[in-house]
């Protein structure tokens, strides 16, 4: 549902929602982190012990297992997207009105809009690194250096998952 909204919002709503102020944003969204990394620790688990399993239900749990690996770093990836979207428009005048905090300096004059954001996080998702967006601010470095950090245990996991799906089947 929020990528369907994410993907038809123009730059102008995006702002709108990206100002929007929800109580307890940041537990929540350090919840859905914790969970989705410990999703990805369950499955490892529960691929480690096959005694006693027929190769039908290996390969549902696999297939299961791939799902939920895909689904959990898609979503961690997209949550600091929001993240990203809403520290980067969040900053209230003195007159009650969102103004750009900034933070991040991309590459041309327009508005940046939830793909930009995107295209920023799952770039730091995949390489632990920024590319052609420079960060600006130390908010948003130090949220840039949490998600690079949470990205490479995320992804050394799956790799580890995938090697054990990969020796599971040999």
């Amino acid at each position: 549902m929020t990528l369907a909204k994410m993907v038809k919002a123009t730059p102008n709503k995006m702002q709108r929602y990206a100002q929007h102020e929800y109580e307890g944003r940041i537990g929540i969204f350090t919840l859905i982190i914790i969970a989705a990394c410990v999703s990805v620790l369950a499955i490892g688990f529960l691929l480690s012990d096959k005694t006693g399993i027929s190769s039908t239900v290996l390969m549902l749990h696999i297939i299961l297992s791939v799902i939920t690996i895909v689904s959990s770093w898609l979503l961690v990836h997209t949550l600091f997207a929001l993240q990203y979207a809403h520290n980067y428009y969040h900053n209230v005048s003195n007159d009650n009105i969102y103004q750009k905090a900034g933070g991040l300096d991309f590459p041309d004059d327009r508005d940046p809009d939830y793909w930009d954001f995107l295209y920023f996080s799952f770039v730091i998702g995949m390489t632990s690194q920024v590319s052609d967006i420079q960060t600006t601010s130390r908010s948003m470095r130090r949220l840039a250096l949490i998600h690079g950090v949470i990205s490479f245990f995320f992804n050394t996991s799956i790799l580890a998952m995938g090697i054990n799906i990969i020796a599971s089947l040999i």
